[in-house]
């Protein structure tokens, strides 16, 4: 088992662009690694919802680890999702991100089945067992079965389990794991709330909006953490602005839209995800007006 990795900051839940015949475009993924990178963010989160994993095989998750591994080249850090209802398609992954030189892996609860609690953490628990790499849970009550507080701790007590994607809006929540647990690594999920959540004490943020707005959230973070609050609300408060016409037409459907708008090739998301309209798509376009103004008062 690998040592606790340092994690931290604004970390990329890294979208999968797709060809027109819905198959993954390895080119087109490699240089949104690299505009990641050029934003600065702190590391890279792959292979989860916003990656549309859920929707892909095991083997093309697996080839989507691979390309953004050697994309990236070391230049961030990696956290490979790798949660599927199946403890085995998980434990598959797992070892698949360990050979491509992840830094840590992260995984959903099993969903669709009633499982237990007890289930629930036997799972988690063979997986940072049987994982050469650091366990990230991935705790998102909107999309599977919530973890309760109690749960939470019960599993960060587990070895090899390090940390918590707190993507949820009950922040009293994520702090009282984070007083219980105070070495757990534990990243806000909801990009609406970033702020919120960095001001409850989180290590960072993972999100999928930072796909074209990285930078904005990385000097969000630093204004955070130097206590500049007033300053970081108005960031907050802009990168919401453009949230709620993403929630509008649809989250991952409209953030490729808008990095297809930046030159950024994505394609369309994969069925059953709709193409938008060309009218969407301007609205949208519109939107990122404040954030490409901020960029170039920025630089």
């Amino acid at each position: 088992m690998s040592d606790k990795p340092v994690f931290g900051g604004i970390v990329t839940a890294l979208l999968t662009p797709f060809d027109n015949d819905e198959k993954i475009d390895a080119h087109a993924l490699a240089a949104l690694v690299d505009f990641q990178v050029f934003q600065g963010v702190h590391g890279l989160y792959v292979g989860g919802s916003t990656g549309e994993a859920l929707a892909q095989s095991v083997p093309e998750r697996d080839r989507c680890l691979e390309i953004v591994a050697d994309a990236n080249a070391g230049r961030l850090p990696l956290i490979a999702h790798v949660g599927a209802i199946s403890t085995a398609d998980a434990l598959h992954l797992s070892e698949r991100a360990a050979v491509h030189g992840y830094a840590a892996i992260s995984a959903i609860p099993p969903f669709y089945y009633p499982f237990s609690s007890s289930e629930i953490i036997a799972h988690y628990e063979a997986i940072a067992r049987d994982s050469a790499l650091p366990l990230i849970v991935y705790n998102f009550p909107a999309r599977t079965r919530g973890l309760s507080t109690e749960e939470l701790v019960e599993l960060l007590s587990k070895p090899g389990i390090v940390g918590v994607k707190h993507t949820s809006p009950d922040l009293f929540a994520m702090e009282r794991v984070m007083r219980l647990k105070p070495d757990a690594i534990v990243f806000n999920g909801y990009d609406e709330m970033c702020l919120g959540g960095l001001a409850m004490g989180a290590s960072g943020a993972i999100g999928t909006t930072y796909n074209f707005m990285g930078d904005l959230f990385v000097e969000l973070f630093t204004l955070a953490n130097a206590g500049k609050l007033e300053e970081a609300r108005i960031l907050q408060r802009l990168a919401n602005d453009i949230i709620d016409q993403i929630i509008r037409f649809g989250v991952i459907p409209s953030a490729k839209a808008i990095l297809e708008s930046l030159g950024v090739r994505m394609g369309a998301a994969r069925r059953p995800f709709r193409v938008l309209s060309g009218d969407e798509k301007e609205i949208l376009s519109k939107a990122v007006d404040a954030l490409l103004n901020w960029r170039d008062r920025s630089r």
